[in-house]
């Protein structure tokens, strides 16, 4: 008597000393997903810039108040495999903005750079601004470019806008990105306190801006 064995998830199909049909046939099936290659975004420390205790009697009462840069390293890494990729910035405190804000930190700046830092007491904490510096692969110099929605890529000066504006690098004179497997750099952020006259003073006021850094394979 002959034995057929089918493969399909291990099923064998055995024809016994029953009077039935024996199978004729039987089914293959081949599985697999073709993923895309992983890359991971870090930055050191969690991302978390700091600017510690800040003294409520050096505030200006009337003006906004910047304060000094701080920095974090960014990279990116795809392990061995070249890709094209880019960042999206999205603001968690999008509702704390205070409009005009950023002019404190000079020209250039629209409310598409303005990053809320939260609310105490019902009342704006302040903004910050974000910029990428110092973009490099292991073996050359990378230069920002950006683009709004699927819009094209133009030039940039690293000042980052939110979402749905995207950043990505060129390597070359071509105004595309590069096609890398890892990528380093610095986020710049440059944050400004509110005027003293319109924050509850009588209590701390924790600074809270949060952005959400999104990667996207172009």
């Amino acid at each position: 008597m002959k034995k057929i064995v089918g493969l399909t998830l291990g099923i064998a199909c055995l024809a016994g000393a029953l009077n039935v049909h024996a199978s004729t046939s039987a089914e293959l099936i081949v599985r697999g997903t073709i993923k895309p290659t992983a890359c991971n975004l870090s930055m050191t420390g969690g991302g978390i810039i700091n600017y510690g205790d800040i003294p409520s009697g050096t505030l200006q009462q009337t003006a906004f108040n910047p304060l000094a840069e701080r920095t974090t390293p960014l990279s990116v890494s795809c392990g061995s495999t070249p890709m094209t990729f880019g960042l999206r910035f999205v603001d968690l405190q999008s509702a704390s903005k205070v409009s005009g804000i950023l002019n404190a930190l000079g020209s250039g700046y629209t409310e598409t750079h303005n990053y809320g830092l939260g609310m105490v007491s019902g009342r704006r904490t302040g903004g910050f601004a974000v910029t990428l510096r110092d973009l490099r692969t292991s073996t050359a110099t990378l230069f920002p470019i950006m683009r709004v929605g699927s819009g094209g890529w133009q030039s940039s000066d690293g000042k980052v806008a939110q979402s749905p504006s995207q950043y990505s690098w060129r390597s070359g004179t071509a105004i595309s990105p590069a096609s890398i497997p890892q990528l380093t750099g610095t986020i710049a952020v440059r944050a400004v306190i509110n005027r003293a006259q319109d924050l509850d003073l009588s209590r701390d006021i924790t600074l809270d801006g949060r952005a959400t850094l999104e990667l996207s394979y172009i």
